[in-house]
């Protein structure tokens, strides 16, 4: 049917935009939330940013063509501000990613005070709080300078971030901690993107049990040379589509951060490391039970209404949307619709579940919207069970 042709599209692409978004490990900081000085009561008193490219312009007005240079900040570079975003958004090109992001207003710290505006996609939050509890900026400043001084592309350039870390910041805790996890997870992640570490996988000999052994959290990191240089430096493996690659270890990241940062930082620390442990997907297909997946799709909702400054704010929400668009759509290889476009009946339990356990939420929602265009239906896909996917399916990209 052209219906289901349509919305098999629609999912097919925001399928692999999402997939592309994960495996390319793009800067959470993309979608810096946009709020002004005065949209809430709550908001933050100060923000905290870090710079995440060279030679950023700092710029009398928020704009790439008619303002004024102030002056150029260095990647690393922390920066502060009060949450004043700019209406208009613009698109430069950061670190060989192009992105279209609005301006944050700014000011620097040293030698002298300059405010000015800077392109919001070379930025990441690192705090938004109250002044008294800011964390100490000469502390934040000797890591980010540390970590500016290593090459993401050196496999032992993870060992050497861990190492300061762990050396440095034993014994702090709170705000100073939350941006210390998010200094070394950013770093962490830029070697994933940037180190290529997948050319050392690629050339490895694998047995035939190693695939499904690191996709079901069983593999022995020990086993090979290669891999277990890996584990020395903070990564870990993943599989998809037949390839091996490493990435970030969040184990790492849980043990050593865990009872030392705020309790939303550590929420977002271990449900990071759950869905790291058990993935998801593999291939396209759902491999845990789509009761999981309902879960998860209610704690990044929840997380993101208790937690609206939450510095990783753009990557949860993301996180909260792809598990709703999962809800309505399924995945490529797992798909709300079987043969002759008749539902799973996975898929039906699983919205009773939501509805069961979940009442109120925004998933039970799209469960009662699921349900109700089903029984219309006898069961079976429509154009108004279509329209209704394509429109979850289109505001995952919104």
């Amino acid at each position: 049917m052209q219906y289901s042709k349509k919305i098999t599209q629609i999912l097919l692409f925001a399928l692999l935009f999402a997939q592309c978004k994960s495996e390319t490990k793009a800067p959470s900081n993309t979608s810096t939330p946009v709020v002004t000085a005065a949209s809430s009561p709550e908001q933050p008193e100060q923000y905290l940013y870090v710079v995440e490219t060279d030679n950023l312009l700092l710029r009398d007005q928020p704009s790439q063509q008619s303002s004024k240079v102030i002056m150029k900040f260095k990647s690393g570079t922390i920066l502060m501000g009060a949450g004043v975003v700019s209406s208009n958004k613009e698109t430069a090109t950061i670190r060989g990613m192009e992105l279209t992001e609005p301006f944050i207003q700014v000011s620097s710290n040293s030698p002298e005070v300059q405010q000015g505006w800077a392109f919001g996609g070379a930025l990441q939050t690192i705090y938004a709080g109250s002044k008294a509890n800011s964390p100490d900026l000469v502390k934040l400043g000797q890591l980010s300078t540390f970590l500016n001084t290593l090459n993401p592309k050196k496999l032992n350039s993870g060992k050497k971030a861990w190492d300061y870390v762990k050396s440095n910041f034993a014994d702090e805790s709170g705000s100073l901690a939350d941006a210390a996890t998010i200094l070394l997870e950013k770093f962490m992640r830029r070697t994933e993107f940037e180190g290529e570490y997948y050319n050392i996988t690629e050339k490895m000999k694998w047995a035939e049990t190693d695939y499904e052994a690191i996709a079901n959290e069983k593999f022995d990191m020990n086993k090979y040379p290669q891999t277990k240089v890996f584990a020395e430096n903070g990564l870990r493996l993943e599989v998809a589509e037949g390839t091996y690659f490493p990435v970030s270890d969040f184990q790492n990241f849980s043990q050593f951060f865990g009872n030392k940062v705020t309790p939303a930082m550590k929420s977002w620390l271990s449900q990071s490391l759950l869905e790291q442990k058990d993935a998801m997907s593999i291939d396209g297909g759902i491999i845990i039970p789509l009761e999981q997946v309902a879960d998860r799709a209610v704690f990044w909702a929840k997380f993101n209404a208790e937690n609206p400054w939450f510095p990783y704010s753009a990557q949860t929400t993301e996180s909260e949307k792809w598990m709703h668009l999962v809800l309505a759509n399924g995945t490529n290889n797992s798909n709300v619709f079987g043969e002759e476009d008749k539902v799973m009946p996975e898929f039906t339990a699983m919205w009773k579940y939501i509805l069961d356990k979940y009442p109120g939420t925004k998933a039970a929602k799209i469960a009662k919207d699921m349900t109700e265009l089903m029984v219309a239906s006898n069961g079976k896909r429509n154009e108004a069970v279509n329209a209704y996917q394509e429109k979850i399916a289109l505001g995952y990209n919104n």
